[in-house]
């Protein structure tokens, strides 16, 4: 528990003490055993009056000038998602160009963006986290990739009472707000997406026999363990499971030609990186599964990796692509497209659908200034926390982007499943929303 955490939950352990003693020690077999603190509050969230030791609210703003850090790999079979922080510098320029974002309490701030590299090494993260709070002095950090390397340094950035926004990863940890009340995702939880794959396979193909592939990390594992609490009691069963270290330095060959051999009509790949779409290059051609893959391996440029072999593939879909003439009509797209434009990215670059997640973090982090009446540290993240059906960047606009405080920390838990058709997707479920039900979800 991080000191952070104790603060918060110290005030009602104390108030359910009294309450407790007041009644006699009555016990109610309907109410959970588990604290929700401040879950469903109406007010402000956190309060770091009582959250933290020695707030420094806004650190990093000076003037009309807002400095934020973000951490990516800018090596490695993980460099791919390197781009993503170049959609969000490329939205901070955009904005910056216009006269800057125009927050809650009237003012338009320009944003300044640190970039670090931690190779997608999250024993590299806490240096480099240290030095964007300690030393540039950033006010948040915003987009920083991989689930491990945001493990690496959340308590650090939850006892020193910094914002960690838009995180780029969907890991079911960042659904712990009480306990880390400093995390905001901008990417749905795996384990909602993995509840989207085993809701379409019970309609599409109740009787699948599943392959699963998983990254040998907390990213891989979240798809492994919500994927089978969500076929628990079903006729779906895994008959053959292999996972893959992102760090060996090797490929996943040798994994998919034993999955391959097991009987499987389905293949699920939870994986990414580059790993993820060179697996489906690996696909012998003798087998022939319905193939599921991660949202996070689902673009344009990524399965321009897959040897041809992309075609067909299922997704779970919350964001709009670009490269897919049907989403490229939109608004939304045509917007991005227009101002992507003024921020120097290519077609190639939108069309990519790497940068426009980038893109979609530093409209999260857009809207959360509007939102926050008191431009501090503390009034952002209360703001993201209390978010009402506002889409941002390229979620599809029939996502309900809606938090509330702990009891739903996450942005967005709508998805549909989509089917690879040339360069474009093909609906095979509509948009389902699970408004406060990811948590549920994970193992």
């Amino acid at each position: 528990m991080t000191s952070t955490t104790w603060k918060r939950l110290a005030p009602l352990a104390i108030a359910i003490a009294l309450l407790a003693a007041a009644c006699g020690g009555r016990e109610d077999s309907g109410t959970s055993s588990s604290s929700s603190t401040t879950e469903g509050a109406t007010g402000a969230f956190i309060d770091p009056a009582k959250d933290c030791d020695n707030y420094q609210g806004t650190q990093g703003i000076a003037g009309d000038t807002i400095k934020v850090g973000t951490i990516r790999p800018a090596s490695g079979p993980y460099a791919i998602y390197d781009q993503v922080t170049t959609g969000l510098d490329s939205y901070f320029k955009a904005q910056n160009a216009k006269g800057g974002i125009k927050a809650g309490d009237g003012k338009s701030y320009k944003v300044e963006l640190i970039k670090e590299d931690d190779g997608y090494d999250p024993a590299r993260t806490p240096q480099v986290a240290k030095k964007l709070v300690e030393q540039d002095k950033v006010f948040a950090l915003v987009g920083v990739i991989g689930t491990e390397n945001n493990k690496a340094i959340r308590e650090y950035m939850n006892d020193n009472c910094v914002p960690n926004l838009a995180l780029a990863t969907g890991s079911p940890e960042w659904g712990k707000a009480n306990e880390f009340p400093w995390y905001v995702s901008a990417l749905p939880s795996y384990a909602t997406e993995a509840n989207a794959w085993a809701t379409y396979l019970k309609t599409a193909k109740p009787n699948a026999k599943i392959a699963l592939l998983f990254q040998d990390d907390d990213f891989g594992k979240s798809y492994e363990t919500a994927l089978k609490k969500a076929i628990t009691g079903t006729d779906l069963k895994i008959v053959g499971e292999q996972s893959f270290n992102p760090l060996s330095g090797s490929t996943t060959e040798a994994a998919v030609t034993q999955l391959s051999q097991s009987g499987a009509d389905t293949f699920i790949v939870g994986i990414g990186g580059t790993p993820c779409p060179k697996t489906l290059s690996f696909v012998p051609d003798t087998w022939k599964p319905t193939t599921i893959i991660s949202v996070t391996c689902a673009s344009k440029t990524a399965l321009s990796l897959a040897g041809g072999k992309d075609q067909g593939v299922i997704v779970a879909q919350a964001t709009l692509d670009p490269a897919d003439a049907a989403d490229a009509a939109t608004e939304q797209v045509k917007t991005f497209f227009a101002e992507g434009a003024t921020a120097g990215l290519s077609k190639d670059q939108m069309e990519g659908g790497i940068v426009s997640v980038g893109w979609g973090f530093g409209a999260l982090f857009d809207k959360a200034l509007a939102a926050t009446k008191t431009v501090d540290r503390a009034g952002v993240v209360n703001g993201l926390f209390q978010f009402d059906n506002n889409v941002f960047g390229l979620i599809r606009p029939d996502v309900e982007v809606t938090t509330d405080n702990a009891k739903d920390p996450w942005l967005i838990e709508g998805f549909r499943i989509a089917e690879r058709t040339g360069t474009g997707w093909t609906e095979k479920s509509p948009m389902a929303n699970e408004n406060g039900k990811s948590n549920s979800y994970a193992g």
